[in-house]
C-alpha cells in the first residue's frame, strides 16, 4: 500500500482538492474500499472524507456498491459488478485467504478453513455465509459435512490477475513447485 505522501503527490484529478485526488488515487489502488479502511490509511477525517467521496461520486469519478453493512468504493472504470463484488470481499485479509485457500483446496470443509486460518468455526461460519450470500462460494452437504467451492472460479482467478498480481504470481510458483515435484517422482520410478 502506498503511503499518504504518495497519495499526496497524485496529479489524476484536476481540481482545487489534494484531498479529493488523494481519495481518488487510494480508491484507485484499492478498488472495494471501504470508508473506515480509507479515513485509517489517509488519516483524514470521517467528515473531510465523506465529503469528497460524495463529490467525486455525483462528479462521476467513483462509484459505490453497499454489500452487507458496508459501502465499498470503486474507480468508475469498473463496470462487472462480479469484480466489485469480488474485490470487496478480497479487500479484507481473512475473506481473501479463504477464497485462495479454496482456490488451492476446493472442498475444504469449514473445519479444514478454521484449522488453515486458525479462527473458531462460529468466525469461519461467518465469513462463509457472507461468500455464499454475496454468490462468490457454494456449499455442497455431503452428510453432516458441507464442502466449499469457488461459484465461478474463472471471475474470481481474472480479477486476482488484474488486481491482486502478487497473490496471482505466488499461487502459481506452487502450482509450478508441486509439478516439477510430481515429474521427478515420476521419473524416479
Amino acid at each position: 500500500m502506498k503511503s499518504y505522501a504518495a497519495y499526496h503527490d497524485s496529479n489524476v484529478i484536476v481540481d482545487s482538492s489534494d484531498n479529493r485526488r488523494v481519495v481518488y488515487q487510494f480508491i484507485e489502488d484499492n478498488p472495494g474500499v471501504h470508508i473506515r479502511k480509507i479515513i485509517k490509511s489517509l488519516g483524514l477525517a470521517a467528515g473531510d472524507t465523506q465529503y469528497h467521496l460524495d463529490k467525486l461520486q455525483r462528479e462521476g469519478w467513483i462509484k459505490s456498491l453497499k454489500i452487507g453493512a458496508h459501502r465499498h468504493y470503486y474507480s468508475a472504470d469498473i463496470t462487472d459488478e462480479k469484480h466489485e463484488i469480488i474485490l470487496a470481499f478480497l479487500m479484507h485479509d481473512t475473506a481473501r485467504d479463504i477464497l485462495v485457500r479454496l482456490i488451492e483446496y476446493p472442498g475444504s470443509t469449514q473445519g479444514d478453513i478454521a484449522r488453515f486460518k486458525q479462527l473458531s468455526a462460529p468466525t469461519i461460519n461467518w465469513y462463509m455465509s457472507r461468500l455464499i450470500s454475496a454468490g462468490i462460494v457454494v456449499g455442497v452437504r455431503e452428510g453432516k459435512i458441507i464442502r466449499y467451492f469457488i461459484q465461478d472460479i474463472g471471475s474470481l482467478i481474472n480479477t486476482l490477475i488484474d488486481y491482486y498480481p502478487d497473490i496471482w504470481n505466488s499461487m502459481a510458483s506452487k502450482l509450478v513447485e508441486m509439478f516439477v515435484r510430481i515429474s521427478s517422482e515420476r521419473l524416479r520410478r
